[in-house]
């Protein structure tokens, strides 16, 4: 792999771990949707795209047609392409930094505060009155869990409200006790550090080199 394609497919991935670092940072869990989580690794893998199955659209003819702003096109529709996945995702949240045990309470918690009917049923929860069920989906790396709503059928209104209340719940809730495990954010801060020291020591080594391999990479 030469330096340029290194700095390409490497950068989006350090800024994700970073981002990573900080949602696993801190003594409370974080939120994020699904859509947003779907998005966010999508601009991850953006840079293997482009040096990758992207490398397929510029083709001479395309060149002749639209010039150097053929680039723009294939951005474009990449990102169209993941707001069109993430769109399609089924209702979700994912919940970093806790664990399933402290998870499953302040969910139980965020729940009865909206329907006093709201009940387990194994791994999954149904709230009658707020029109939602769903189930939780534990990550087999730990500290990360995804709520995923069962029928797309559901009240989209109602799975707003739960995520709201789950937010509030956690942020009201003590934070937990530090642990040898709470240091995942470590790891992420190191390899998104690393790549980035990496993408630095290829752009101050290589510059001339990795300049006109871009300029010859977008045909300029």
């Amino acid at each position: 792999m030469t330096p340029f394609y290194f700095v390409v497919a490497s950068l989006p991935f350090a800024l994700y771990f970073l981002a990573l670092a900080g949602l696993h940072s801190g003594d409370r869990a974080r939120v994020v949707t699904g859509r947003r989580d779907c998005l966010a690794l999508a601009l991850a893998t953006s840079g293997l795209f482009f040096i990758g199955p992207g490398q397929i659209a510029p083709t001479l003819s395309s060149l002749s047609t639209w010039g150097v702003g053929v680039w723009g096109w294939i951005a474009t529709l990449y990102l169209l392409i993941a707001f069109f996945v993430a769109l399609k995702l089924s209702g979700r949240y994912v919940v970093y930094n806790t664990s399933a045990e402290s998870l499953r309470k302040q969910l139980t918690q965020a729940a009865l505060q909206l329907d006093d009917e709201a009940r387990w049923n194994g791994g999954a929860m149904n709230l009658p009155g707020l029109g939602v069920q769903f189930y939780v989906d534990d990550s087999p790396l730990g500290r990360t869990a995804t709520l995923i709503r069962i029928d797309r059928g559901q009240s989209a209104d109602g799975w707003r409200r739960l995520g709201a209340a789950l937010v509030s719940e956690i942020q009201s809730s003590s934070a937990s006790s530090r642990s040898w495990r709470r240091t995942r954010w470590l790891w992420f801060a190191l390899l998104g550090g690393s790549l980035l020291i990496a993408d630095y020591v290829c752009f101050a080594r290589y510059f001339d080199e990795i300049s006109e391999a871009a300029m010859t990479f977008f045909r300029i």
